[in-house]
């Protein structure tokens, strides 16, 4: 439950925050283009996700198999607002990103944190450089972390109060998520294990679970079911997971941005592959073939790549400047957040959920492609851990009563 010292705050607190994250992310979209130039390097698939939702909106072409229609289906109603319309898009994200420092805020809120770890964990989130860039492309990352948060924040609240309509209102939201990035579908799981262990087998708190789970696989079940009619094959939400694996077997830089994507798109040419079902199948044999044959090998792959996964800076081609500034916010927010955890941020049973969310990514990204943006849906939790970090910090030294 939100603590009652600050519970009628709450509203003028999210309002603020929102507020200023919104601010922030609106002088991005004017500040950044003009410094980064109109053809950013840094990111490639910004007009994959505009073409595929073209496509929803009617345009001609094909829907694809291999990425998720979440976010395509969101773009979609901008693409028929003509040439205004992919600029108002970026207003929409810009606003959702800014209700994401919202709801991180109350996130917090319910895990029992204090209203100054609360608003600190909400700053944290408003600044966040990564945040803020990604509000800015048209990319996956900002709808997706939206509804993650929603749904951890639905949860939550239903795992407290016990409540089953709230559960299943977050296996909603977990549908939406999983419908929009498919990593977190086999964190139902994980859920479940979490629940069992936070819950000690109380068969009410285990209800929950399969309230949300109900709800989860409704929400899913349309999609699911074109695609076992358009296809014939059973394809929960998209189809590239041998793909991804291969491609996660390097830590080479130069491999991941490039030339390993665009060198397997060329083996598949050369042999004949064109049907997307028939290229996945290939990688996947040719990616357990080379895990089988190294186990060892493998398993240090995926070690380092679950270090790099936590890395604080992003690599080239961004900018050296925007790479240091965003290194010493990371190293800021992870500090604290480890100092949070020490100092009793994880005191409150639930926080098993934020913190299993946090394993799941990194070992999921530890085996298959990863990348820095991967690591943003589970970063409001870290500054969550950070808020209560730095507010435990700052009350030693009685600054933290200016937010009381």
């Amino acid at each position: 439950m939100i603590a009652p010292s600050f519970r009628r705050q709450a509203l003028r607190d999210c309002a603020a925050l929102a507020s200023a994250a919104l601010g922030l992310r609106l002088a991005a979209l004017l500040i950044l283009p003009r410094i980064l130039g109109s053809e950013y390097p840094g990111y490639y698939d910004d007009g994959a996700y505009v073409a595929m939702a073209r496509v929803w909106a009617g345009f001609p072409g094909e829907h694809v198999v291999i990425h998720p229609p979440g976010y395509p289906l969101f773009l979609a109603p901008f693409c028929l607002l003509g040439s205004a319309g992919l600029s108002l898009a970026l207003l929409a994200q810009a606003a959702l990103s800014s209700a994401t420092v919202a709801l991180a805020y109350l996130m917090a809120a319910v895990l029992g944190a204090s209203r100054p770890a609360a608003c600190l964990g909400g700053v944290l989130c408003a600044i966040n450089p990564m945040f803020v860039f990604f509000s800015t492309r048209f990319m996956v990352e900002t709808l997706f972390v939206f509804l993650v948060l929603a749904f951890f924040l639905l949860w939550l609240k239903a795992w407290n109060d016990g409540d089953a309509r709230l559960a299943a209102a977050a296996g909603v939201a977990g549908g939406l998520s999983a419908l929009t990035r498919g990593v977190i579908l086999p964190f139902g799981g994980v859920l479940a294990l979490a629940a069992l262990w936070a819950g000690n087998r109380d068969k009410r708190r285990l209800s929950l679970v399969g309230a949300c789970g109900i709800a989860w696989a409704l929400t899913m079940t349309p999609w699911t079911v074109r695609n076992a009619l358009h296809h014939g094959r059973f394809i929960p939400v998209s189809m590239q997971g041998g793909w991804n694996l291969y491609e996660g077997l390097t830590i080479d830089l130069d491999e991941i941005r490039r030339s390993r994507p665009a060198a397997m798109g060329a083996e598949a040419a050369a042999l004949g592959l064109k049907d997307p079902f028939a290229v996945d199948a290939h990688f996947g044999r040719k990616a357990a073939g080379w895990i089988r044959e190294n186990p060892g090998r493998f398993a240090g792959l995926a070690l380092r790549k679950a270090l790099r996964f936590w890395r604080p800076w992003p690599y080239p081609p961004h900018p050296a400047s925007a790479r240091a500034l965003t290194g010493i916010f990371y190293v800021a927010l992870f500090s604290l957040a480890i100092a949070g955890l020490c100092m009793g941020a994880a005191s409150h049973p639930a926080w098993i959920f934020p913190l299993a969310w946090c394993a799941h990514l990194t070992v999921m990204h530890a085996v298959f492609a990863g990348n820095l943006r991967y690591r943003l849906p589970l970063e409001p939790m870290v500054a969550v851990f950070a808020g209560v970090g730095l507010s435990r910090l700052l009350s030693k030294t009685g600054i933290d009563m200016l937010i009381k």
